[in-house]
């Protein structure tokens, strides 16, 4: 009868941790690009906006009824 060599579970499961904590880390990293990214084409409209004069730049929000 041949047998399976045995599997070391521990390791496999300190693999899958890791593999799993660097998917959150890469979530979490392309999460805060896309919010610092955001801000700054939010600044940069705005900075274009006053540098032609416009007053009125701010987007106005009203409030919702």
């Amino acid at each position: 009868m041949s047998e399976s060599p045995p599997e070391d579970s521990g390791e496999e499961r300190g693999r899958s941790r890791a593999n799993v904590a660097a998917l959150i880390t890469i979530v979490v990293l392309a999460l805060l690009a896309y919010w610092a990214f955001t801000a700054i084409d939010r600044q940069r409209r705005l900075q274009n906006c006053l540098d032609e004069g416009r007053r009125n730049c701010l987007e106005i929000v009203s409030p919702s009824r």
